[in-house]
């Protein structure tokens, strides 16, 4: 990152030849031998040939020292670029910008996942003029690496579709996109069966947008996560009772199911449908009572009681972290083992995992605690909650204001109260803190603060209507409510 680099220095240096000796040269040279302890008439002419070797050895040592900063230039400036692309390689993260971008291209998107980033493209989800297509964009350019239709929007008399669609980390991962068959406006009143309408997968190679597979799944989908190439997914089943399921991406081929002891849909409407949460580690069932299963084999691994809500989030290093309403925050190994309590849910934060605690917001309060222990070894008073960090600082963010902490000791960098409530989380390119502000006139501004002394270092208009601002493939995105617009 060239903005943190100092620029060299170098002194002006004079190369005499041997035929300067004569003239203004030579009597430089005589002066210097005259000077020399000892010096006299009889050893004039040696004096003169031991002062021009001894500027001899100075211009070759400055001609290696010369050589020698520009080699650790050239060297500081690779590991700068290595370290750059490092960080923008993360999920989530922006390349560093050390002047004022500029729009790059946008396309159109909308939907529930208007836009995400698979197999080394920016891919967005659009619905526009009565067809939902998804494209693949390269990300520096905008160029269209391809384009799948996916489905027609009904005519008159049905329901409406949206798309959605699903990447992992793994760039080379199917994009697994989905929707529910549209059913008739009003029809099945009265019957005692009503139709369900079936959901549609479609897998598409993330690279060239070839088709790898498609099935359906019968029931009431409550919501999916992405396993590796896989997913899992909840649905609602006639007697009320959920099946959570692994299934393959590609066919929908079952790896393993789990069917609830009791019944979790509450058809009249007053408790909320069954959540499903967790990652390709552990998953969660939350409803009135919540249940984690191995993602991996659909083992049980807790089965919390009625009324009780359990979260549930993974750890770093393969574990999972639990929070129980009335009871706390638990961290523990990948087989279920509690390894100790902790006073909440660890927070899942963009960047590159430079500080090594757990960071939890507790109240009104942000905590970080040892993942092998759950010792405490910092804690500061606030109304902000960590989103994201970078180079050991973490970037926080609330409704009004957004800030740093030095990750190390929970020290508050600085602090800014923005002039008009935001719940845009902000984006970090490790250079600065990048927030997208309301001017409390109805206009936005992307702002960037320095990431450490909070100190604006820019600001850009940007519209009004921004719902997200995140970094794909290393590029700022800024996703309105029916575009995206790639910075750079």
């Amino acid at each position: 990152m060239g903005g943190l680099r100092p620029a060299p220095q170098m002194r002006p240096v004079e190369l005499v030849d041997d035929d300067d000796l004569s003239g203004t040269g030579g009597d430089l040279a005589r002066d210097d031998a005259d000077n020399l302890p000892g010096a006299g008439a009889a050893d004039g002419a040696g004096a003169r040939g031991g002062g021009w070797r001894r500027r001899r050895w100075v211009v070759i040592s400055v001609v290696v020292v010369v050589g020698a900063a520009a080699v650790a230039t050239g060297v500081t400036e690779r590991a700068a670029r290595e370290q750059a692309d490092a960080f923008a390689a993360l999920p989530g993260v922006v390349r560093p910008l050390e002047q004022v971008p500029v729009e790059r291209w946008r396309a159109d998107a909308d939907g529930p996942t208007p836009v995400l980033g698979a197999g080394g493209g920016i891919v967005t989800v659009a619905g526009a003029q009565g067809s939902w297509t998804v494209r693949s964009w390269d990300p520096a350019t905008g160029a269209l690496r391809w384009e799948v239709p996916v489905v027609d929007e009904p005519g008159s008399g049905f329901e409406s579709v949206a798309v959605a669609c699903s990447a992992t980390v793994d760039p080379s991962a199917l994009l697994l996109c989905s929707w529910t068959e549209p059913g008739v406006v009003y029809g099945g009143s009265g019957e005692s069966t009503p139709y369900v309408p079936p959901t549609q997968f479609l897998a598409l190679d993330p690279d060239g947008g070839e088709q790898r597979g498609a099935w359906e799944l019968e029931g009431n989908l409550l919501g999916l996560v992405r396993a590796e190439g896989d997913v899992v997914v909840a649905t609602g089943l006639r007697d009320r009772h959920v099946l959570v399921e692994r299934r393959d991406g590609t066919d929908g081929t079952v790896r393993w199911s789990w069917t609830s002891p009791i019944p979790l849909v509450d058809s009249g409407g007053v408790r909320a449908a069954p959540q499903l949460v967790g990652d390709d580690r552990v998953v969660g069932l939350v409803a009135m009572t919540t249940t984690l299963l191995d993602a991996g084999t659909g083992a049980v691994l807790e089965a919390g009681p009625p009324g009780r809500q359990i979260l549930v989030t993974g750890l770093p290093d393969g574990g999972f972290a639990t929070w129980e309403s009335g009871y706390g925050g638990t961290l523990r190994d990948a087989d279920g083992e509690m390894r100790a309590r902790v006073p909440g849910l660890p927070l899942a934060v963009v960047g590159d995992a430079s500080v090594d605690d757990l960071l939890m917001d507790v109240g009104n309060r942000v905590v970080a605690v040892r993942p092998q222990d759950g010792v405490v070894t910092w804690r500061l008073p606030s109304s902000m909650s960590p989103v994201a960090m970078a180079y050991g600082v973490v970037v926080m963010a609330g409704e009004g204001s957004v800030g740093a902490v030095d990750g190390a000791d929970g020290r508050l960098l600085w602090e800014e109260e923005l002039v008009a409530e935001q719940r845009i989380p902000p984006a970090t390119d490790g250079l600065h803190v990048l927030t997208a502000e309301p001017d409390g006139e109805g206009r936005r501004h992307l702002v960037a603060r320095g990431l450490r002394d909070g100190v604006e270092a820019w600001r850009l208009g940007v519209p009004s209507d921004v719902l997200l601002l995140t970094g794909i493939g290393g590029r700022l995105v800024v996703v309105t409510d029916d575009v995206v617009i790639v910075l750079a």
